[in-house]
């Protein structure tokens, strides 16, 4: 399932609580548009320098800045004809972003697709989702989001009643590793998760599984049975294998990334954690599942 059933088109939007080291879209953990620097692309014609207005910049395969005294003017990105600097982020009202959907819909229709609002958190934003997703469901587009779960439920109650499937994702089980690895706690995101499921919107618990860090079979089946027995609406479980796609926006916005060591989870081992969530009741969700958006019900293929 991924980012949802079907053909679908992703909106990311910017901000995040949460400061996962696996993150692939470390763009979207600030809320202001950054610049990307991408030096491979770099010609180094010098435009960049000369239109700089703080006498800063250096061209993107030098560094891009020879100093921490931007001003996020953008003068050098709309003088730059390689695209070796980019806007990471962009604002745009809630009515441009479905415009923008709204090209993608022939996409749709065959495959029952639709848009994801992802993130960052795009529950930190909710009135402004609130209004995107009524904006497409008024043209008949399916929605879903992806959230960490890390939100105020005051504020994205009714946002969440409008969507038509979460992607919730559970990182860990365990409270005190959640905070270490992610910066928060996981107590508001499992009592968010009990509330979406009172609510009885569409949703898929999502794990990603990453190596030595949340892998164990004692917090895969944790979580099994936190779904199993709290979350009884729940359309089952989805594991996410890790991955290091994201590595060059780290190298684009100057971050270091901390998992360089760790290695994507061997085919294998993905597949007696799949076993194990079956074995404690849950439906565990594979990538050629899908889900009836005419009928609002999974089409799920069940492991185990």
């Amino acid at each position: 399932m991924s980012d949802g059933p079907g053909t679908r088109t992703v909106i990311f939007l910017k901000g995040c609580p949460l400061h996962c080291p696996w993150c692939a879209n470390p763009e979207s953990q600030d809320r202001r548009p950054q610049i990307g620097i991408f030096p491979s692309r770099c010609v180094e014609c010098r435009a960049c320098v000369r239109e700089c207005p703080e006498c800063v910049v250096v061209p993107a395969k030098q560094g891009g800045f020879a100093s921490s005294n931007c001003t996020q003017c953008g003068k050098c990105i709309a003088v730059c004809h390689s695209d070796a600097r980019q806007w990471m982020g962009e604002e745009m009202s809630a009515d441009e972003v479905v415009q923008l959907i709204k090209k993608d819909m022939v996409f749709y229709r065959r495959s029952f697709g639709g848009v994801t609002f992802s993130g960052g958190e795009p529950l930190i934003h909710p009135e402004f989702l609130k209004e995107m997703i009524q904006g497409c469901q008024n043209l008949g587009i399916h929605t879903a989001i992806e959230t960490c779960g890390y939100f105020s439920w005051e504020s994205a109650r009714d946002t969440i009643r409008e969507v038509d499937l979460v992607m919730f994702d559970i990182k860990h089980m365990h409270d005190d590793k959640h905070r270490s690895l992610t910066g928060g706690s996981n107590k508001r995101i499992l009592e968010n998760a009990r509330s979406i499921d009172d609510l009885d919107v569409p949703m898929v618990i999502r794990i990603p599984i990453i190596p030595t860090i949340n892998d164990s079979q004692e917090n895969i089946s944790a979580t099994a049975k936190f779904v199993h027995h709290h979350l009884p609406n729940a359309l089952g479980i989805e594991i996410l294998p890790y991955h290091k796609l994201g590595l060059s926006k780290y190298n684009a916005l100057g971050l270091t990334y901390q998992l360089n060591h760790i290695k994507p989870p061997e085919d294998a081992h993905m597949q007696v954690l799949r076993e194990l969530i079956a074995t404690e009741g849950v439906t565990c969700i594979t990538a050629d599942s899908g889900y009836d958006v005419e009928a609002n019900k999974p089409r799920l293929k069940i492991v185990g």
